[in-house]
């Protein structure tokens, strides 16, 4: 059995090879021909070596095995072969990365805790610290790209919150990619959890049917799984509006993709796509144009304001209001910062 990667992964023809890809998923070998594609995105990269992954976890049994894949040294340096399960290029995470990209990485909720004091510490504290790693990694300069920092350990900090408070996984992969000439940056992140369906499914508020009403639900404010839970935090509780932060500064100027399950969705400022395809879990992208973003205090205050009035037409959502920390940057509440 073989698959070839088209020449060009435009996100209808990836989404496809979600769907295809489960036909080999339940046979002994999968051979996969490289030779055609020339490049590799961040997002398209992760989510054909996770959903390969997945597979394998599903069915041990499978023998991936890859041609053309010596044309191809960045997908070997940062772990897109050894992610899928083929025996080629530097493992997940070894390479180090730069300000410029970031490498396929896998993050335990076990490895946020790097000190002993951090089991006093709140989750959202000790992930918000891993996002203003990779934050400044990227943009080099806090001072000089203060707006690019900005805007980076917000987004990040709010996709990888969703992860390990709702999808049920103790672990996610994510990558980034930042082009200095097109000031544009490409992060995404997937995990193996439950999936949004059911995420949002242990709110009684929120059942869903089908994959895709509940993820354009997920993309709204004061919409979450855990809204119709007693607060335990006064910063970091669900109040539903992480994914529609980052959705919306995302569009100001790129876009945001997001899949779970059979269902995903593209939304640029003017756009939004639906496709069919097949992931488990959740898989998410944002892609930003750094010059668009502005002042990014401005825009969340923006946001903000569009979601407290949107939240009061939603049934279910008890229209809570966003959290501290869903709205405001990490320099507003830390004096170190």
């Amino acid at each position: 059995m073989s698959v070839s990667i088209p020449d060009s992964l435009t996100l209808p023809v990836l989404f496809g090879l979600g769907e295809e890809f489960d036909f080999y998923g339940s046979r002994n070998q999968l051979k996969l021909d490289f030779s055609k594609c020339k490049f590799f995105a961040p997002f398209s990269m992760l989510f054909i070596a996770a959903k390969l992954k997945a597979l394998k976890l599903r069915n041990p049994e499978l023998d991936i095995r890859c041609t053309g894949h010596h044309e191809h040294p960045y997908l070997a340096h940062v772990g897109f072969f050894r992610l899928l399960g083929f025996g080629h290029g530097r493992e997940v995470g070894e390479a180090w990365g730069s300000e410029n990209y970031l490498p396929i990485t896998e993050l335990t909720r076990d490895q946020l805790y790097t000190d002993p004091e951090d089991r006093w510490q709140e989750l959202g504290d000790l992930i918000q610290r891993h996002a203003d790693k990779l934050a400044l990694m990227i943009s080099r300069d806090r001072s000089t790209n203060s707006d690019m920092f900005d805007v980076l350990s917000y987004s990040i900090r709010e996709v990888m919150r969703n992860v390990f408070e709702h999808s049920e996984a103790d672990r996610l992969y994510y990558c980034a990619q930042y082009w200095p000439r097109s000031h544009k940056v490409e992060f995404s992140v997937a995990d193996f959890g439950i999936g949004v369906r059911r995420g949002l499914g242990t709110n009684p508020n929120f059942r869903f049917h089908t994959d895709k009403q509940a993820l354009e639900y997920s993309l709204l404010p004061s919409v979450s799984g855990k809204t119709h839970l007693p607060r335990r935090s006064e910063n970091w509780h669900n109040s539903g509006y992480g994914l529609y932060m980052t959705n919306r500064l995302a569009r100001n100027g790129g876009n945001f993709v997001i899949a779970s399950g059979l269902t995903a969705i593209y939304l640029s400022r003017k756009t939004k796509n639906n496709y069919r395809t097949s992931f488990p879990g959740t898989i998410l992208r944002f892609n930003m144009d750094i010059d668009e973003i502005g002042k990014v205090t401005d825009r969340l205050s923006e946001f903000r304001r569009d979601g407290a009035i949107l939240a009061k037409t939603i049934a279910g959502t008890g229209n809570r209001p966003p959290s501290a920390m869903s709205l405001l940057l990490r320099r507003d509440f830390d004096p170190r910062a």
